[in-house]
């Protein structure tokens, strides 16, 4: 895990728990999706909110079969082509998280990037927010 991070680690907050039930229960009422390459439905179909957490298996087994019988109505998949296997794991987790988070609208997320440099007029920086980009000069 710490390798994944790189350098971002000051941004996240790690918790460490004795295991899965204990975060079940700590997180009562809350809503979990579990990822796996066997689940009904698809990523996109859900609609997400700012307290909904997503859970990943190993990238070597995945999620227990246990746990994904259990909540089996919140299992979701990312669609595969006829014959591949899956997707690595960090691959799988980006690609859901940053449909949750695109879904919930970046919160506190910089939205910010660099326009093109036009020789006449300077750089610009564009700045994309709730479907609008506003100019700055």
């Amino acid at each position: 895990m710490k390798r994944a991070g790189l350098d971002y680690w000051h941004l996240v907050k790690v918790h460490y728990h004795e295991n899965f039930s204990e975060v079940l229960h700590l997180f009562a009422g809350k809503r979990f999706y579990y990822c796996s390459k066997k689940a009904p439905r698809s990523y996109d179909v859900v609609e997400y909110t700012e307290d909904d957490f997503l859970v990943f298996g190993k990238e070597s087994a995945g999620i227990p079969e246990k746990l994904l019988e259990e909540h089996w109505d919140a299992c979701i998949r990312i669609p595969m082509r006829p014959g591949a296997r899956s997707l690595n794991l960090s691959s799988a987790a980006a690609i859901v998280a940053y449909e949750a988070m695109r879904q919930i609208g970046f919160p506190d997320w910089i939205l910010l990037g660099i326009g093109m440099k036009d020789e006449q007029k300077g750089v610009f920086v564009y700045r994309c927010r709730k479907n609008r980009i506003l100019r700055w000069s």
